[in-house]
C-alpha cells in the first residue's frame, strides 16, 4: 500500500506523539499524519483535504462522546473512522460501530501491530463498501438500461411515461410518444455482420441524443425499435416538425467500420390524451403507425388514427396465425411442371407453397407471403419449402422420376441469410438427392440488392452442384452487364411480358429479345404464365425453350404428380395436340 493519509484528532499532546510512534514502529506503515485537537480544526481541515483514514478521539475540548463521531462522521465524506478513545465503554462501542465507526480501540491497551492492523483493516473494507456500491448502482442502472447504446430501456420508458403521463393529466398538458423502427436493418445486420448492425445503433442513439432536448426520453425497446417521449406538445405541427427532422437525422449517410451505410426510418406517431391515456395503448398505436408509414412509404412518418386498429388487428391476426402455421406443420405443397417446346417432355417442376388453414381453407401465397416477409417468418417457411421440396424430389426419384429436377423459389430474406449455404446442404443431404436435381430461384430485383454479396453466394451455391435460375426477368434492371456476371443455368420471363405477347408487339419485341440474349449467354429459358394457344405459339416462333402455365398444367398436389406425368395424357380442358412425353 502506499503512503496512508492519516487525519489524527487527539487533544492531548502526549497521547498524540504515542500513537504516531506506534504507527511507525512496525516500519511497515508510511503515514502521512495530521495532528488537530479540536472538533472545530477536524472539520476545517476535512474541508480542504482529503484523507485514507480518520484516528478520533471522542473527548475534545469542543465535542464529547458520540456527537463528536457524528459531526465528523457527515464532514468525512465516506472516510473510514476508527475511534481511538480512553473510554473503555462497551456499550459506547457498540453503538459506535452500530452508527458506522470502523473500529473501536482503547488507548493504553493498543499495540503497534493491532493499531496499523486495524488502520489496514479500515481502509481495506471501505475500498470494498465502495466497490460494493459502485457494483450495485451499476446493477441498477443494467436494469433499467440497454448494454449496447446506454439509452434507457423497456422498463424505464413506460416508468418516465407514466410519469409524464401523470403530469400531463394533472396540468392538462400533451405529450406525443414516437415509435421508429430502422428501415432494412436485419438486411443490413445479415449480410454485413452482427458488428457493423450493432455500431449502427450506437450510432443511431448518439444522434437522437444529441438533437433531442434534456426532457425528452429516448429508449431502445430492442432490435432496430427506438421509443422516443416529447413532452410539451401544443399542436399537430409540433410533432410534425420534430418527424421531419429525426427522419432527416437519420438518413444521413453512416461510415460504420469503414462501410458507407445508407438508413432510413419509419415513424409512428401518437398523441395523448387524442390516441389513449396510459403507456401501453400509447405505445401500441404509434407501433401501429410506423408499421402504415412503413408499408406506405419507407422513411416516412404516421400519426395514428382510428381505423389504423382494424388494419392492424387484422394484420396482427394473421401473423399469430403464421406462426401457428409453422409449429402445426400446416402448410403443403403444389408443383407446376414445366415443359420442353421443342420435344414436348417435362423438363422440371416449380415448387408452389399452400398454406392449409383450419378454418380459411387453402390460401395462396399472395395472402400471405408478403406479411412473411414483412415479419422474417418467411425464413422458417423458406426453410420447410426447400427441405420438403427436396424430400418429394426424393421420393419421385426413388419412383422412377430420376431425371425430374424440383425448383425452390429464394425469399430476399432467405438469400441474404448468413445459414442460407448451410441449409441447401443439408436439405440436399436428408434427402438423398443429388445437387444438379435442385434449381434455386431468385428473383431479378432480390439480385440487384447488393450484386457482389449475390454473385459470392451463387458461385458457392454453384460449387455444391445446385442449379440457378433468375426469376421474374423483365421487371427489374433487365441488363447484360450485371447477367453476364452472375452464374445462372436459367432465366425466368415474368408472366407480365407473356400475357400479351401474341398481341402487344412491344412486349412480343421484348420477350423475343430475352430470348436471344438467354441463349447467347448459354442459358436455358423458361416462359412463365402460359394460358393460351397464341402465347404458345409466339413462344415456340422465337425458339423459347420451355413454358409453364395453366395452359399446359395448374399445379398439382405431390401425389398427383407421378399419376400427372406416367398417364402421358393431358389435364381436362388443354388442347390435344399439347402432349407430355413419357419421363
Amino acid at each position: 500500500m502506499s503512503q496512508i493519509k492519516i487525519l489524527l484528532v487527539e487533544d492531548n499532546p502526549g497521547d498524540a506523539r504515542l500513537i504516531e510512534e506506534l504507527i511507525r514502529e512496525t516500519g511497515k506503515t508510511e503515514a502521512a499524519i495530521t495532528d488537530v485537537g479540536s472538533l472545530a480544526t477536524a472539520l476545517s481541515v476535512l474541508k480542504d483535504s482529503t484523507f485514507d483514514v480518520v484516528l478520533l478521539d471522542l473527548s475534545l475540548p469542543d465535542s464529547q462522546g458520540l456527537a463528536t463521531f457524528t459531526c465528523v462522521q457527515e464532514h468525512a465524506s465516506g472516510t473510514p473512522i476508527i475511534l481511538l478513545t480512553g473510554l473503555d465503554d462497551e456499550t459506547l462501542a457498540v453503538k459506535a460501530m452500530q452508527q458506522g465507526a470502523q473500529d473501536y480501540l482503547v488507548k493504553g491497551k493498543v499495540e503497534a501491530e493491532l493499531l496499523v492492523r486495524a488502520i489496514r483493516y479500515a481502509i481495506e473494507r471501505q475500498r470494498l463498501l465502495v466497490e460494493m456500491e459502485k457494483a450495485r448502482e451499476f446493477e441498477q442502472h443494467l436494469a433499467y438500461h440497454d448494454v449496447l447504446t446506454n439509452l434507457p430501456n423497456r422498463l424505464l420508458f413506460y416508468d418516465r411515461l407514466a410519469q409524464a403521463l401523470t403530469h400531463a393529466k394533472r396540468y392538462s398538458g400533451k405529450l406525443a410518444v414516437f415509435f421508429l423502427d430502422l428501415d432494412g436493418f436485419k438486411e443490413l445486420n445479415d449480410s454485413r455482420g452482427h458488428t457493423v448492425g450493432d455500431r449502427l445503433l450506437q450510432i443511431v442513439a448518439q444522434r437522437l441524443k444529441s438533437k433531442l432536448r434534456e426532457s425528452d426520453t429516448i429508449a431502445r425497446l430492442g432490435g432496430d425499435e427506438f421509443t422516443i417521449l416529447l413532452k410539451g406538445i401544443n399542436n399537430a405541427d409540433d410533432v410534425s416538425r420534430a418527424a421531419v427532422k429525426i427522419l432527416e437525422l437519420l438518413s444521413e449517410p453512416y461510415l460504420v467500420n469503414d462501410y458507407a451505410v445508407t438508413m432510413s426510418c419509419s415513424i409512428g406517431v401518437s398523441v395523448f390524451p387524442f390516441d389513449g391515456e396510459d403507456a401501453e395503448s400509447l405505445i401500441k398505436k404509434a407501433d401501429f403507425a410506423m408499421y402504415r408509414a412503413k408499408k406506405q412509404s419507407k422513411g416516412s412518418f404516421q400519426l395514428y388514427n382510428l381505423s389504423m386498429d382494424v388494419t392492424t388487428f387484422k394484420k396482427m391476426s394473421i401473423e399469430n396465425s403464421l406462426r401457428t402455421a409453422i409449429a402445426e406443420n400446416e402448410f403443403e405443397l403444389h408443383f407446376q411442371p414445366q415443359l420442353s417446346l421443342k420435344t414436348g417432355l417435362v423438363t422440371g417442376i416449380e415448387s408452389l407453397v399452400r398454406w392449409r388453414h383450419p378454418k380459411l381453407g387453402l390460401v395462396y401465397p399472395g395472402d400471405f407471403i408478403p406479411l412473411a416477409e414483412e415479419t422474417g417468418l418467411i425464413v422458417p417457411i423458406g426453410e420447410w419449402v426447400l427441405r420438403s421440396a427436396c424430400g418429394q424430389l426424393g421420393i419421385w426419384h426413388k419412383a422412377g422420376f430420376n431425371q425430374l429436377p424440383v425448383a425452390v423459389n429464394l425469399s430476399a430474406r432467405q438469400f441474404r441469410e448468413i445459414s442460407l449455404i448451410e441449409t441447401v446442404a443439408g436439405a440436399l443431404e436428408d434427402s438423398a438427392i443429388e445437387p444438379g436435381g435442385l434449381v434455386l430461384e431468385i428473383t431479378e430485383t432480390n439480385a440487384m440488392q447488393d450484386l457482389d454479396y449475390t454473385i459470392s453466394t451463387l458461385e458457392v451455391l454453384k460449387e455444391i452442384g445446385v442449379q440457378i435460375a433468375l426469376d421474374d426477368f423483365g421487371t427489374g434492371y433487365s441488363s447484360l452487364s450485371y447477367l453476364k456476371r452472375l452464374p445462372i443455368d436459367l432465366l425466368k420471363i415474368d408472366k407480365s411480358f407473356v400475357k400479351d405477347v401474341a398481341k402487344n408487339m412491344d412486349d412480343g419485341a421484348i420477350v423475343s429479345a430475352i430470348v436471344a440474349l438467354s441463349k447467347s449467354l448459354g442459358m436455358t429459358v423458361i416462359a412463365e404464365g402460359v394460358e393460351t394457344r397464341d402465347q404458345l405459339e409466339f413462344l415456340k416462333s422465337v425458339h423459347c425453350d420451355c413454358m409453364q402455365g395453366f395452359f399446359f398444367s395448374e399445379p398439382v398436389s405431390g401425389e398427383e404428380l407421378p399419376q400427372f406425368l406416367s398417364s402421358n395424357g393431358v389435364p381436362a380442358g388443354v388442347s390435344s395436340d399439347v402432349t407430355v412425353a413419357e419421363v
